[in-house]
């Protein structure tokens, strides 16, 4: 499976990497299903790349999975995954903080392999 990111700082890109599967930028054109690893813009809110990148494939995204900072915005934790999956009808995989850890590499894996 191809693993998609948007990642700002780097978080989304090391956990794609960490999946050990063939992994692209969200800004490049997709051609085959995937799992998007994506992250909270604001408070909350669906990043604009993310959000055009969706528009434009939704129908290949099988799952997603969203980063962000427990400890920087505890209240707004991951708030993009609950939202995609409410527009878009993409399940979330897993919420993550930061690069996620073995646990969460192992679960997404998991997830992967019931899509």
């Amino acid at each position: 499976m191809l693993v998609v990111y948007d990642s700002r700082f780097g978080n989304g890109k090391a956990f794609a990497e960490k999946l050990g599967m063939p992994t692209q930028n969200v800004n490049e054109e997709l051609n085959e299903e995937c799992v998007l690893v994506t992250r909270n813009e604001g408070l909350g809110e669906i990043t604009q790349v993310t959000r055009a990148f969706l528009d434009k494939n939704k129908d290949l995204v099988r799952g997603v999975v969203v980063n962000g900072s427990k400890e920087r915005h505890a209240e707004t934790y991951c708030f993009a995954a609950d939202k995609i999956e409410k527009e878009y009808g993409i399940t979330c995989l897993r919420k993550i903080d930061g690069q996620g850890t073995d646990e969460d590499v192992e679960a997404v894996k998991a997830a992967i392999e019931n899509l």
